[in-house]
């Protein structure tokens, strides 16, 4: 509703003469509007119906009654000289009168009636404003598609008579739709188109209202920085036009939304101030819709604070206006807080009762975030009252809405919406055709037919060159994948013929001897043989690990759950179950972990990344070596982990090549441990896909340091 009448406010297209549109400030109004009083009197026939209509015009705003018995006049005067023109304009004022009064359904009839002069006079310019001005009645009515193929008419006939303000207009209305239906990708696109269309007609107002707009988006996104960012824009904008000519709607609105925003943000002083601003606004100017929306809001300010009897005044005064103006959409949140001021002071039966007519309306008015938002609270409230029944079920009715608004089936199907993309597309292919038969007449005339010739062959030349480098870089591209999966395939089966079945070989071969020589071993080479079988089923195990992930990770099929972790506890559960092989070889582990830094990172990879990074640094350190596990935070918005062993160190031949899963020279641990380069490999895939870094530092004899960075939570 809201929209609606600042829509209505904003657009004044006095267009009484043809192609004109007049403004006044409020001493040039009252001295015009007594010229044209006298013009009425002294003259007759088409001079007396343009100075009545003009008359309307100038008073519909302030003076409603009067503007419609004005208008009336200039149509009987204009049907007794059959002028379709006065009749057309006559019926266009009538029925925006009738809009400003909220009698929606005679205003459409009045404009339904403009839109059939205007059809027969084949006026463009009219056809736009009148389609516009039904859009928004059928959004006032809550018929979203009827209303989105108005705006679509009057963007076409706006475009052909180069209306565009209409088409600005018609495009902020088609935004305004998708916001409401919670389409907001969609409604930012036809808000910047709508913004386009007012530089082209340089409508500054219309400039202001679209950054209101994108406020009111960014708000429902949660998005209150950049909300506020654009309502500000917008105010700027409103106060330097308020200045000009003393109307200060656009400021009122920009104020109310601020307020909003600093109540969301809990300041409820700077909340107060924004939305008492707005009280006097409209008090000054008379308008009950304006001065029950400023009650309702101080309501909300005033419940947010606990001045519960406060807020209830505020309440009821707001609800009183909006009944009176006929304002429903309003409604249902009143209602709401209402009941949560009634609950909070101990009436819970009345509470309640309250609440749920709130709910009622909402669902009469398809408000889909309001009815979230008292679901939300109703949840809370049957908690409270230990009636988990209805708690839960206001629960499945939240999240029935979210998918519903999710998949962006509010009120409108998507088939539907498809149609109106559609069409809205082939708008477009017909203004770029009319632009480009223009220029080409324009150049005809002009005799430079072989010109274009040339320079369409040129560019034709240039997008096949263009086409073809591009195929071939697919194609070189697709073959250095194809390469990759070869070398991969190669890897992977050189791993399960040699690395895993050897292994499996020699754990067989051991249990054949203990088995044959059971009896005749001392206990001490018996322990020994189980040392080792315990070693070598480890081994296994970490090879099956390793090659099952690194296959999941090439075939695509893994997924990365990205979550919040903290990294302290994660590296104390991975390196505990390494310190058994660690204690074998006499090598001290050390953690330097006591920051509590949490890292955005898939939980099963993270234990992966450093499990196989302290198994290799095992590996290769001596007996009676030691490994350091270092975590902290670095200037980028980014978690280090640093393990840094004392052991045997690489080359630079060999750190080249550790990232390499085709390299087929693989060094053994110290203690002759056996090593197949996967590790390291699934290490450096697993650290990129959670968006980080590896960097490996080595020197012969003086051990290895393994620089991981992940982003940090």
């Amino acid at each position: 509703m809201i929209e609606n009448r600042i829509v209505t406010q904003l657009m004044v297209l006095l267009m009484l003469f043809i192609g004109q549109n007049i403004s006044y400030g409020s001493t040039a109004i009252a001295e015009h509007t007594d010229s044209l009083r006298q013009v009425i009197q002294n003259k007759q026939g088409k001079k007396k119906i343009n100075a009545q209509l003009e008359l309307a015009m100038l008073l519909f705003e302030n003076q409603n009654n009067d503007a419609m018995t004005v208008a009336q006049s200039a149509l009987s005067d204009a049907k007794q000289l059959k002028d379709k023109s006065l009749q057309m304009q006559a019926f266009f004022i009538l029925g925006r009168i009738a809009h400003e009064v909220s009698n929606i359904n005679l205003s459409q009839i009045y404009f339904d009636s403009a839109l059939t002069f205007a059809n027969q006079l084949d006026d463009l310019w009219y056809q736009s404003d009148i389609l516009l001005r039904l859009g928004i009645n059928q959004h006032t009515l809550g018929d979203h598609l009827e209303a989105l193929q108005s705006f679509n008419m009057s963007i076409q006939a706006g475009r052909q008579a180069e209306n565009y303000r209409a088409v600005g207009a018609s495009y902020s209305m088609m935004g305004t739709v998708f916001r409401v239906n919670g389409l907001y990708d969609r409604a930012i696109e036809y808000i910047i188109k709508s913004r386009l269309n007012y530089e082209k007609a340089d409508y500054v107002e219309g400039y202001a209202w679209a950054a209101y707009l994108l406020g009111r988006i960014y708000a429902d996104l949660q998005l209150n920085e950049k909300a506020m960012d654009y309502y500000k824009q917008s105010l700027q904008t409103y106060g330097e036009l308020a200045k000009a000519d003393q109307n200060n709607s656009g400021v009122v609105i920009c104020y109310e939304q601020i307020g909003i925003l600093n109540l969301k943000a809990g300041n409820t002083y700077e909340a107060r101030k924004n939305i008492e601003y707005t009280l006097e606004i409209h008090k000054a100017s008379g308008s009950k819709y304006g001065i029950s929306n400023a009650y309702k809001n101080l309501g909300r300010i005033e419940y947010a604070s606990g001045n519960y009897a406060l807020a209830e005044k505020y309440l009821k005064d707001a609800l009183e206006g909006k009944t009176d103006v006929g304002d429903q959409l309003s409604k249902p949140s009143i209602y709401q807080y209402l009941g949560l001021c009634y609950l909070n002071t101990g009436r819970t039966s009345e509470g309640l009762d309250m609440i749920l007519k709130g709910l009622d309306q909402a669902i009469t008015n398809n408000q889909k975030r309001i009815q979230l938002d008292i679901y939300t609270k109703l949840s809370e409230i049957y908690l409270n009252l230990n009636n988990l029944e209805k708690a839960i079920d206001c629960q499945q009715q939240l999240i029935n809405i979210q998918d519903s608004m999710l998949l962006g089936a509010v009120n409108i199907k998507m088939e539907q919406l498809q149609g109106i993309y559609e069409i809205d597309a082939k708008n477009s292919q017909i203004a770029d055709l009319e632009q480009q038969n223009e220029i080409n007449r324009l150049e005809l005339r002009q005799h430079r037919t072989s010109g274009i010739l040339m320079i369409i062959a040129v560019l034709l030349a240039i997008i096949i060159t263009g086409i073809i480098l591009f195929f071939y870089q697919r194609m070189r591209q697709k073959n250095n994948q194809l390469e990759e999966a070869n070398q991969a395939k190669d890897k992977f089966f050189a791993i399960i013929a040699h690395d895993l079945r050897g292994p499996v070989h020699t754990q067989t071969a051991f249990l054949d001897h203990l088995h044959e020589e059971f009896d005749a071993l001392e206990k001490e080479e018996l322990k020994k043989l189980l040392k080792l079988l315990v070693s070598s089923s480890e081994n296994i195990s970490d090879l099956l690990d390793n090659l099952l992930l690194w296959a999941q990770s090439q075939v695509k099929k893994m997924e990365v759950n990205t979550g919040k972790l903290e990294l302290k506890g994660v590296i104390q559960n991975t390196v505990e179950k390494l310190q058994p092989s660690a204690r074998l070889k006499q090598i001290a582990i050390s953690l330097d972990t006591n920051n509590q830094l949490k890292v955005l990172s898939d939980a099963n990879m993270l234990q992966t990344i450093i499990r196989n990074i302290v198994s290799n640094a095992i590996k290769f350190t001596p007996r009676g070596g030691s490994i350091n596990v270092k975590t902290f935070a670095s200037d980028q918005n980014e978690v280090t982990i640093k393990i840094t062993d004392t052991g045997l160190g690489m080359n630079a031949e060999k750190l080249n090549k550790l990232f390499d899963i085709s390299s087929k020279s693989h060094s053994q641990g110290t203690e002759n441990e056996k090593s197949n380069g996967l590790g390291l490999v699934l290490v450096k895939d697993f650290v990129e896909k959670n968006k980080g870094t590896i960097n490996i530092e080595s020197e012969v004899g003086k051990g290895t340091s393994v620089v991981v960075t992940l982003p940090q939570a």
